[in-house]
Parts: structure tokens; C-alpha cells; sequence
């Protein structure tokens, strides 16, 4: 009996020393420390796996786990402590956590931005271990949120109050209504102003809300700093009551940077720093991990924002209780419309013609004939690529089969238009494996023309330009060049160190898969081929880095680059150019010819990489983008889906030019069947 305790006891010794963060001298040890001890999370392995709830995220934020998946709502956890000698000094102790599979080495200068947190509430601390003799166990809990340092710049306004729901309204009515006085003046003011009076009862109970919204002030916006996916790591800090004290406010305040206004991640501090020096400090990492991942609610409908359709009237005649801008859509749809902002410096000047290219009989011959008579009689339609004026009616959300679909509309004889269409996610992330299901449509028939659409999986920065949502500086004398400067030289001259936009795209379409000869190196002998005899179509790669020059081998013109033993041909038109691009080939059935089709976006801190293909687990890596070539985004972005019509400027080698490219006969469709970032 003696020797099976004495042999369980040494396996717990040898435990703790192979978590432990340091071995040194201490008054106490941890003798055993269970990081996830809830019933419902209980796993074999050291791995727990729970799947990020998303249903209030778009106004909320995430909480893992939330209190529909275990009691309480926290992760529960235990630990017990051990006295080594007879010192009876007062203990505190507290439990940190961070995300592992999206961080900076706690010894990189960066490892300030990794997600990390501790206690909801960031007026604890460290909490006292009860007095004790010998041993005692504790247990305690803590969830893991947005915003987990408490940052005053994710504090603001709550974007829940900017709609008023019919039910707040009709409440608000009714009670003004039963309030004599009020109802009076409300009369008063009726007559005044020549109004009826429940208009004058609808426009009080407007004011009055919005006024009781400002009153109650900032909030913590925690989705506006969300969670990252994949594992998390815990660690167990037991410290002295005379080492507490002489801890810096930062290790005690996570919320506090230090003198430089750097936050210094406790990990880094308790295992590598300062703190991992002293006695009486004893770090200890969990048994067992969390593993997270987050898949969109492609049936929770469609909301649409007002404000960005572009015109102040429109027409709404397609809003339904899928695709509208009702306050429930606000606060449950993961994705809303999105609108395209229509750059009128690059106009379309297209063929009068209406065909449905994708059919057999449209040839290469055609399309030809086609731009020698336009080109001879120069009678083209002058227009723009248009975005919906009609929301709801190109994009639906089907709550049965979880699924998003998109309409680029078909025209008739004389109605001329290209059409955008797409849909943009409302949570956000920063990094995350972003893999999409996607059957989009077919983009050349078999004599190997053209639609002229792009199909298009990007991630976009959230709230571009919003104070929460900045890029960490960019450390070179040209440093980024806003997205609204233009193409040219002058742009350089307006460079910043900090911005707000990111975008990280894929983007398919027929076009040739090498660059012009300017960009290749002596402008000259550069790789080509007849495209347009090809069933190829070409798989675009692009970071939208803001041309950055800090990267050690920022370049211009298609450049090779060795990463990871493979070599990929980088593309930047020029110093000022703010987007680093490859271009791919891939087989037009591989890529369409089935009922759908991978896309794969692995943002991590230091890279990005590009993977396609038929299933979850058989992707082919289509490019690599690493900090040695492009500046590598670390704000928060969202999802996006688009079928576009790209001006024919922007792809010079594509072998059919856009505005040859009759307008589409009929609807050209497109459907979402999942996206989810892990």
C-alpha cells in the first residue's frame, strides 16, 4: 500500500516538473493543476474541443464556452498547493490564458499582441490562496472573451443601440402615452407643428431613446477584439505575498501597459522575463488544452445596411424576413449584403450586345468578330459595373439548407448592365484558418471564352478605419500608402506610419498566368502563352499590405521567392503599388466542374498561406506570402464572398477583354455552402 502511494506520489512530482515554467527555489509547489475540470468538457486526451457559439456575436462578441454549453458558463478548474517548508507566508495565485496556435514567440518583440487574458473582471488581480497548513485545494473559474486586457480603445458607443426595433418603439410610445403630462405636450406640439399626433409620438419616442442610449455611455465592444481560434494554453502563476508586492503594476494590471505603452504578455514575463527569476513565483502550464473553432450561421439571414446601398432611395420591395434591415437581422445575421463602391475612373465602355456566353455555340470566333466590329464602329455602351439598387433581390439566405445564394442578373435586349453581387461577414477575426465551400459559377464555356466575371473569396479589414482597427506600425521610410491614393509616384509622398485597411484576397478568372514582359527583370524574354486556347483558368493570390517597405525583400516586377522550399513568382507593379499578388493556373473543371470547391485563407502572424481544392483534406497550397516579401496584417477582418465584373485594365493579359464580353443573358448564380475559421 506504502509503495503504490509513495509511486503515485512521485508520478504527480514528475508531472508539475515536466508543466512547470522554470525550476527554482520555493516555500510551495503545485502538486497537481486540472486547467478544465467541467463535466461536460471531460476528454481522454489533453485536448478539449468547443466549438465557438456565434449566435450573439455580431453585437456581443464570443465567449468560450457561454452558459448553453456547460454550467455557468466558465471554464472550471483546480489546483492543489503544497507547503515545503515551514514558512507560512500568505499566497496569492491566478490563471492566465493564450492563445497558442496564432502567436509571436514569447520571445519576440510582438508577443505583446498575442491573445491573452485572466479574469473577467479586470479589477481582480491576483486572488489570495485561504489560509493553509500544509495543503489545500483550489477551485475557481474563468471564460475566455473579447477584449481580455480590457483596453480602453475597444471601449465606444454599443453598435446595438444604433437601430430602434419595432418592440423598443411601440413600448416607448405606449408609455409616453400613460404619462398625462408628456402626452400633453406631445398634443401641443402636434398641433405647433402642423403634424398628426402619432407623428409627433413616434418622432418623441425616437428622441427619447436615442437620448437615453447616449446617457448610458461607453461599453466594452468586446467583439471588436474576439477571441482567436484554435488552442488555448493555461498557466497557473502562485506567487508570495512579499514577491506580490513587488511585482511591476503591469503583471498585476494586464490592462496597464508599461512605461513604453507596450502591454507585456504574461507569459513571456513568468516564463522567460523577470518574473521567472525569483523565488516564491512558481509558474505552472495546464494539463489539458481548449480547442476552438467558429463555423457562420449561413441561414441566420441577410441584414442590410441602409447606408451603404449608395443612393437614399431605393427599392425594398425584396426585403423579407431572411434579407431586410430589421433589428433582429442587426443582431443575429452573420452576414449582411454587401455593396460595391463603383470606381467610376475606370468605366465601362461594353458592346451593345446581350448573349449567354456560357453557351456552346458562343466561339472564340465570335467573341473576335465581335471586337473587330466595335472596334471599327466605336458604338459602345457607356455605362459603369453597376451594385444592386434593389437589396435582397441578388442574395438570399436559406435557413433550411444553411446556405447564402448570389445572382448576377441576366439582362434583356437594350437593358444593360453588369451587376456585383456579394455578401460580407459582421464577426470578425484576426488570423484563423478561413476555408470556404463554395460552388461558385462557371467561368468559361468550351471553346474556352470568357464570362468576363471574377469569382472572389477575401477577407477584409472590419470598420475600415475605425481608431480600434489599426494596423500595428509600419517601421520604413515609406510606410503605408492609403487605399485611396492613387496609382503613381505622388502617392509616396503621403505614406503613414499607421493605417486601417487590409484585405487579403483570392480571386479566379481568365487570365494568363504570367505578367507582361515589363515586369520581368531586363523588361524583356519574359514567360507568355496564347490563353485563350487554354482551359486554364487562374487561381490570383493577393495581400493588400499598403506598400510597406519595411518587408527585407519588398520588390516590384514578378519576382521568385524561395519560402518554405517552394517557389512562388511575387508581383508588385511598382514602389507606390499597394498589393502583392501571384497568379496560379488550375483546370476550369478542376476548379467548377464539381458540386463545390475548397478555398483557404491560413492567416497566421507571420505569413499567409493560399491552399485550394476538392475537400477539407485535399488542399493544395496555391501560394505563400511571408514578412520577408509583404506586410503581414494584424487588425480584425471579415469574410467575404463577391461574383464581380473587373474592369479589363486591371488584368492587361487576361485574352478576353471585358467590355467585348457581351452582357449576360441570363442569371449567373453562385451559392455558399460554408465558411468557418479554425
Amino acid at each position: 500500500m506504502f509503495s503504490t502511494m509513495r509511486k503515485s506520489f512521485y508520478l504527480i512530482i514528475i508531472s508539475v516538473f515536466l508543466f512547470s515554467c522554470k525550476k527554482k527555489e520555493t516555500s510551495f509547489e503545485v502538486v497537481s493543476f486540472n486547467s478544465v475540470t467541467n463535466k461536460e468538457f471531460q476528454a481522454n486526451d489533453s485536448i478539449v474541443f468547443i466549438e465557438a457559439d456565434l449566435s450573439d456575436a455580431p453585437l456581443y462578441g464570443i465567449r468560450i464556452p457561454n452558459a448553453k454549453q456547460c454550467d455557468g458558463g466558465k471554464l472550471s478548474f483546480d489546483f492543489k498547493i503544497k507547503r515545503t517548508d515551514a514558512k507560512r507566508e500568505k499566497l496569492y495565485y491566478r490563471l492566465f490564458y493564450q492563445n497558442e496556435t496564432y502567436k509571436f514567440d514569447e520571445s519576440h518583440e510582438y508577443s505583446g499582441e498575442n491573445f491573452y487574458g485572466s479574469w473577467e473582471d479586470h479589477s481582480n488581480t491576483f486572488k489570495p490562496v485561504p489560509d493553509f497548513d500544509n495543503e489545500i485545494s483550489i477551485t475557481d473559474s474563468l471564460v475566455i472573451i473579447g477584449n481580455p486586457r480590457n483596453e480602453q480603445i475597444y471601449f465606444g458607443l454599443s453598435p446595438a443601440n444604433k437601430i430602434v426595433d419595432n418592440e423598443l418603439l411601440y413600448n416607448t410610445m405606449n408609455y409616453i402615452k400613460s404619462d398625462p403630462v408628456w402626452f400633453a405636450d406631445i398634443q401641443k406640439k402636434a398641433r405647433l407643428e402642423k403634424r398628426t399626433i402619432e407623428e409627433q409620438l413616434r418622432m418623441d419616442a425616437l428622441w427619447s431613446i436615442d437620448d437615453k442610449r447616449k446617457k448610458e455611455g461607453s461599453v466594452n465592444n468586446r467583439m471588436w477584439r474576439n477571441p482567436r481560434m484554435g488552442k488555448y494554453e493555461f498557466m497557473l502563476v502562485v506567487v508570495s505575498e512579499s514577491k506580490l508586492k513587488e511585482l511591476p503594476y503591469y503583471t498585476k494590471q494586464i490592462n496597464y501597459p508599461d512605461i513604453n505603452g507596450r502591454f507585456v504578455n504574461p507569459f513571456a514575463y513568468y516564463k522567460l522575463g523577470k518574473g521567472s527569476k525569483p523565488d516564491d513565483i512558481l509558474c505552472v502550464m495546464g494539463n489539458k488544452k481548449v480547442k476552438t473553432k467558429a463555423k457562420f450561421d449561413l441561414g441566420a439571414g441577410l441584414f442590410v445596411d441602409n447606408k451603404l446601398v449608395g443612393r437614399e432611395n431605393f427599392n425594398k420591395d425584396s426585403y423579407s424576413n431572411t434579407c431586410g434591415e430589421s433589428f433582429h437581422l442587426y443582431r443575429y445575421a452573420h452576414f449582411q449584403q454587401y455593396f460595391h463602391y463603383i470606381n467610376k475612373d475606370f468605366p465601362l465602355k461594353n458592346i451593345s450586345e446581350v448573349k449567354d456566353v456560357m453557351d456552346p455555340t458562343f466561339t472564340r470566333e465570335q467573341y473576335e468578330a465581335y471586337k473587330k466590329q466595335y472596334e471599327a464602329s466605336n458604338k459602345f455602351v457607356d455605362t459603369y459595373v453597376n451594385s444592386s439598387d434593389c437589396p435582397c433581390k441578388t442574395v438570399k439566405s436559406d435557413s433550411v439548407e444553411k446556405t447564402i445564394t448570389l445572382v448576377n442578373p441576366g439582362n434583356k435586349e437594350g437593358d444593360y448592365k453588369k451587376e456585383h453581387v456579394g455578401v460580407a461577414g459582421r464577426i470578425g477575426f484576426t488570423y484563423g484558418k478561413w476555408r470556404a465551400k463554395i460552388k461558385f459559377p462557371e467561368l468559361i464555356n468550351k471553346h474556352n471564352v470568357w464570362n468576363g466575371l471574377t469569382n472572389a473569396f477575401w477577407l477584409l479589414a472590419q470598420e475600415t478605419g475605425s481608431q480600434w482597427n489599426q494596423r500595428r506600425e509600419c517601421r520604413a521610410k515609406i510606410g503605408y500608402i492609403p487605399k485611396t491614393e492613387p496609382d503613381n509616384e505622388t502617392a509616396l509622398q503621403h505614406s503613414k506610419k499607421r493605417d486601417g485597411y487590409s484585405e487579403i484576397d483570392f480571386e479566379i478568372l481568365k487570365e494568363s498566368q504570367y505578367w507582361p514582359m515589363t515586369s520581368y527583370p531586363g523588361k524583356k524574354n519574359g514567360p507568355k502563352e496564347d490563353a485563350s486556347a487554354s482551359d486554364d483558368i487562374t487561381v490570383t493570390c493577393t495581400n493588400w499590405d499598403l506598400a510597406c517597405h519595411e518587408p527585407e525583400k519588398f520588390d516590384i516586377g514578378a519576382r521568385k521567392n524561395i519560402i518554405e522550399e517552394m517557389e512562388f513568382t511575387h508581383h508588385r507593379w511598382d514602389q507606390w503599388y499597394k498589393a502583392l499578388t501571384t497568379k496560379v493556373p488550375a483546370k476550369h473543371k478542376e476548379v467548377f466542374g464539381g458540386e463545390y470547391y475548397y478555398f483557404e485563407i491560413d492567416w497566421q502572424p507571420k505569413k499567409i498561406v493560399w491552399r485550394i481544392g476538392p475537400s477539407k483534406d485535399n488542399m493544395r497550397i496555391v501560394c505563400i506570402m511571408d514578412e520577408t516579401v509583404s506586410a503581414i496584417p494584424n487588425n480584425q477582418m471579415v469574410a467575404l464572398v463577391t461574383q464581380e465584373w473587373h474592369s479589363q485594365e486591371w488584368w492587361p493579359t487576361a485574352p478576353f477583354k471585358q467590355n467585348f464580353v457581351p452582357f449576360p443573358k441570363k442569371d449567373i448564380i453562385g451559392k455558399i455552402l460554408e465558411i468557418e475559421v479554425e
